[in-house]
Order: C-alpha cells, then structure tokens, then sequence
C-alpha cells in the first residue's frame, strides 16, 4: 500500500491527533487551537471571507451569500463542499460575528456550528477553530446511529480542523510576511 493510499485509510479509521473532544449533557464540541504569526485583523478577514474559505479547507471550495452580506449575524450563505467525486450544499447562518474575536456559523440540515476564536498571544493570535454539535441535530443522530461508516465520516470532518489551521497559518503567515517587507 502506498504512503498516500495509508494516510487516505487512517485519515477515516481515526481521528487526527490534537482535536480535543469534549462531551456535555447536550452535546460535544470538537476543537483545536494554533498561534499564527499575524494580526488579530487580519485572521478576522480571512476566516469571515466564506466566499474564499476553499483556500484553507480540504472539504468546503468556496461559499455564496444568499440573504446579507458579509459577517454579519443573520446573514445566509451557501457553502458548496466535495470529498473525491461527491459534492453537495449546505445553507448556513451566521450566528455569531464579533469583529477580531469570534465568527460563527449554523449548518442548517446538518446541525452543528462551525466557529473561529481570536486571541492575542505573545506570538501573534491565538485562532481555535471549533465544530459544536447537539446530540439532537440530525445528522449526529444518524452519525451515531450508522456506527462505523458515521464514525468514518466524522474522522473525515475532524482531519478537516488541523488542515485547515496549517492552511491558515502558511497563508496568513506568508502575507505578513510580504507586508513587513
């Protein structure tokens, strides 16, 4: 089996290491946290840009508001999503967006929120990227009740949260890099 094929395996057989689980009366929450090097500002605009949030993440290729615009709580958009051959929508909602410090989305049909928090740091912000999920949406119903296959895809999802960040990071570190030049 090639390297590629193994790490495509694994990447649905468990969940990637530093995506911290927690679990409530109501539900659980899914995070990881990393420190870029670069402005509070600056990681708000590209976290809150859904139409260009393809750039960062391995599932999700761009998104289109559909009511509102911008980060702004109420606001609607589209966010259009593939793994391999397959591609959907999902309708989102903007349910939190308080400049610099924290963005958050609702998946509508599927249920979780999706969520970016901003933290100054000594190296530069401190962004946690986040997935809440209750244990009543729909979609976490059917995630536990398929067992193994629901486990696989939520690994999948998972493995999504530190891509992202690494993403994140070489981008927003590359610009504040050729800003101070």
């Amino acid at each position: 089996m090639s390297g590629e094929t193994l790490a495509t395996v694994q990447r649905f057989l468990r969940p990637p290491e530093g995506v911290l689980r927690t679990r409530t009366e109501h539900g659980m929450t899914d995070a990881m946290s990393i420190v870029i090097d670069a402005p509070a500002q600056q990681l708000w605009d590209l976290v809150t840009d859904i139409t260009g949030m393809g750039r960062w993440s391995s599932e999700n290729r761009r998104g289109r508001y559909l009511r509102g615009s911008g980060p702004r709580v109420g606001s609607w958009f589209v966010g259009l999503n593939r793994i391999g051959p397959v591609m959907w929508a999902t309708p989102c909602e903007i349910t939190v967006a308080e400049p610099r410090t924290h963005f958050e989305f609702q998946v509508h049909i599927v249920g979780p929120r999706w969520g970016y928090r901003l933290a100054p740091d000594p190296g530069g912000t401190l962004v946690t990227e986040y997935r809440d999920w209750s244990y009543t949406s729909a979609f976490n119903r059917l995630l536990r009740w398929s067992g193994p296959l629901g486990q696989t895809r939520d690994n999948h999802a998972l493995h999504g949260i530190p891509e992202t960040l690494r993403a994140l990071k070489e981008h927003a570190e590359s610009k504040s890099e050729s800003a101070g030049k």
